[in-house]
């Protein structure tokens, strides 16, 4: 199989997922990918930047929603750079049913068109088998958000955001606002505000205008206890280790759900 032409075809290891298949797969898609970039806020919908492609992002993280509903609605979960979006096509649907809005900065992303994405996959099954074993990562990433949103205290809910924006982010500055955070979990302003205060009293985050620091990881951890993990563990298992597998620790299912939280009323 000829190796793709190094003078056009984009280094893929910005992106944990196309940097984790084997050399033949990925020469069959490295000629096709293009650099996407994107501004904070931009909208990827049904039809991606205006045509059906897959974009595997590098530095921009995406926030995904339902699409019928606008942007203002909960977040289902994030993909980063561990993973894709429009999954739909691998499985014979070009519309999907999700909206995605750039969260943080802004950054950017290497997509490729439906056709040559389809050729590939037919190609080589295995390429299509590991691009779906993320699709249904991220619904076990959904499962946990909705679950989390329906039973747990805000404070959770907030370390576990906090949390996996932390992973799909280079440092431990995230440039977000208090009300991106409340939007993204359908929550009152006023209440991640008070949130806020009590994580940065506890020494936990360090909150400045539009700009929060992760000041002690392991702690959020305790506090997000079994609404964060199970997906990370999983994907570190079956795809590829981590972006953060190094801050993971331990995340068994029975090491998260013994986890307390650490917050006092």
């Amino acid at each position: 199989m000829p190796k793709p032409n190094a003078c056009y075809a984009p280094d893929i290891r910005g992106n944990v997922l196309l940097a984790s298949l084997p050399q033949s797969d990925a020469w069959l898609l490295t000629p096709h990918l293009s650099r996407l970039h994107f501004g904070a806020r931009d909208c990827v919908s049904r039809t991606a930047c205006g045509s059906v492609q897959l974009i595997f992002p590098e530095t921009a993280v995406f926030c995904v929603r339902q699409a019928l509903l606008g942007d203002r609605q909960p977040a289902l979960g994030l993909v980063g750079h561990e993973g894709l979006l429009g999954w739909s096509l691998l499985m014979g649907v070009e519309e999907s049913f999700t909206l995605a809005t750039v969260e943080l900065q802004g950054g950017t992303a290497l997509s490729i068109a439906a056709r040559p994405l389809l050729d590939a996959c037919g190609k080589s099954p295995t390429l299509r088998a590991h691009l779906l074993r993320y699709a249904d990562n991220f619904l076990e990433q959904m499962a946990s958000m909705l679950g989390s949103n329906t039973i747990d205290a805000l404070e959770r809910r907030v370390a576990r955001w906090i949390l996996m924006l932390h992973d799909r982010s280079d440092g431990d500055t995230l440039y977000l606002t208090h009300d991106e955070v409340a939007r993204a979990l359908h929550t009152r302003r006023a209440s991640v505000t008070d949130c806020f205060h009590v994580l940065e009293g506890e020494k936990i985050l360090r909150c400045e205008r539009a700009r929060l620091t992760i000041c002690d990881r392991d702690r959020l951890m305790a506090l997000a206890g079994c609404s964060y993990g199970a997906a990370e563990a999983r994907y570190a298992t079956e795809i590829a280790p981590w972006p953060r597998a190094g801050r993971l620790g331990d995340l068994s299912a029975d090491h998260v759900c013994r986890a307390q939280p650490v917050l006092v009323p």
